[in-house]
């Protein structure tokens, strides 16, 4: 919890309040919340000067249709991007380094294997890279916390390795109670006087929209940070590269936009956002994934390509022909075909095939939480012993060194 903010000295007249001095309180006027269905469709077409040779806008970092919420690579890489701005080494952050804002991470979620696993060492940066997500949120707490002060840049680093490890270890709640800090992220207090715009880091921006509760207000803020996305992509005082940057991060909040209707269940709404997405060619594959995930399965097919075998894998699994859908995982080799696979086995009623191909994967030390959700399932069908052999699984995971909750393993 941050200290109390100063007030401002002057004259005190009749019953008005104290203002707050505090700058992270001064909302920055916000668009008002509009329902879904009247959303317009977000237009990621951001006209470029004709004196720059801008290359072409493509998305690396899409939001994963499969998941409320997918980190995209950009958002794993460490250090962020684009080099912040010098002012923000004049704002005091020091409210940020306070023991009190960082709560305990709980063992009571993970299952027992885990609580007598070695520890992995390494910095916050690589043990996030590692995966090492419950590690990394430690390690970044105490290094905010050291007795050596680490510069503005160093701070905000730290503070988004701590929120999207506690995320993607699946701390949600705790992750949504520590951002509350930083008060409001879109407060003139992280605005840079020269260019106006935020000096936090874009990816934590980003994050920062994914732990609220109200989707509608998700999507009123995307718009808002498309909007300042389309005015960096022609400004001429940064560089080529970031302006590159900046449409490819418009790209990406359109697809997150589609991604939240469809979890808001605004189907209607999300046909007409992807169709928008589709006419400017925007990221046809994850299109494609998002039609499926919205059981659009005619207009998945029609944006897919021919030769695109993941997705046809996708498309046969959602028409329920497992059979064919399982001939197209077996010619493929990569892990998520194989977990796929093992789902087609289990439809088909082959539960040993399924369980087998499943546990081979763990064999090699190829752990992912979709993977072992689907095992755990399959242990289930099993009968009476279906919780010793989670527990078994739950060892043999900690003996890759990955580290996973109670809720992956369905215990």
């Amino acid at each position: 919890m941050a200290s109390p903010a100063p007030q401002i000295p002057g004259p005190k007249k009749g019953h008005l309040r104290n203002i707050s001095a505090d700058e992270r309180r001064d909302v920055v006027p916000r668009v008002l919340l509009i329902w879904a269905s009247k959303l317009p469709v977000l237009d990621l077409s951001s006209p470029t000067p004709a004196n720059t040779n801008s290359p072409p806008f493509v998305s690396n970092n899409p939001l994963s249709p499969t998941e409320p919420f997918s980190p995209a690579p950009s958002m794993m890489s460490i250090p962020l991007s684009p080099p912040l701005p010098p002012t923000l080494q004049t704002k005091d952050l020091t409210f940020l380094l306070h023991p009190t804002n960082f709560h305990p991470v709980p063992l009571t979620l993970l299952p027992t294997p885990f609580l007598s696993a070695p520890a992995p060492t390494g910095t916050p940066a690589e043990l996030l890279k590692s995966l090492h997500f419950r590690a990394a949120a430690i390690a970044a707490a105490t290094s905010l916390t050291a007795s050596r002060q680490p510069d503005n840049a160093t701070i905000l680093e730290l503070w988004y390795i701590r929120l999207l490890s506690l995320y993607l270890a699946q701390y949600h709640n705790l992750t949504a109670q520590e951002i509350k800090v930083f008060q409001d992220l879109g407060s003139s207090f992280y605005l840079d006087p020269e260019t106006g715009r935020s000096v936090l880091p874009w990816e934590l921006r980003v994050l920062a929209v994914n732990l609220g509760t109200d989707p509608r207000r998700a999507i009123a803020v995307y718009y808002e940070l498309a909007a300042e996305c389309k005015t960096a992509a022609v400004d001429g005082a940064i560089t080529v590269e970031e302006r590159s940057l900046w449409r490819a991060r418009l790209g990406e909040l359109g697809i997150r936009v589609a991604n939240t209707l469809i979890q808001l269940g605004d189907l209607a709404a999300a046909a007409r956002h992807l169709q928008g997405l589709k006419k400017q060619g925007k990221g046809q594959e994850m299109l494609t994934l998002l039609y499926i995930r919205a059981g659009m399965i005619d207009a998945a097919r029609e944006c897919a390509g021919s030769d695109d075998n993941t997705v046809r894998g996708l498309l046969l699994m959602a028409d329920g022909n497992w059979q064919e859908a399982a001939q197209v995982w077996r010619e493929m080799k990569s892990e998520m075909a194989i977990n796929n696979l093992a789902v087609c086995e289990l439809y088909l009623g082959n539960l040993n095939e399924a369980r087998q191909t499943l546990e081979r994967l763990v064999e090699k030390g190829v752990v992912f939480e979709g993977m072992i959700f689907n095992l755990a399932t399959v242990y289930e069908l099993c009968g009476e012993t279906s919780r010793a052999l989670k527990l078994q699984l739950a060892e043999k995971v900690a003996g890759v060194g990955r580290e996973f909750l109670s809720q992956s393993f369905k215990m």
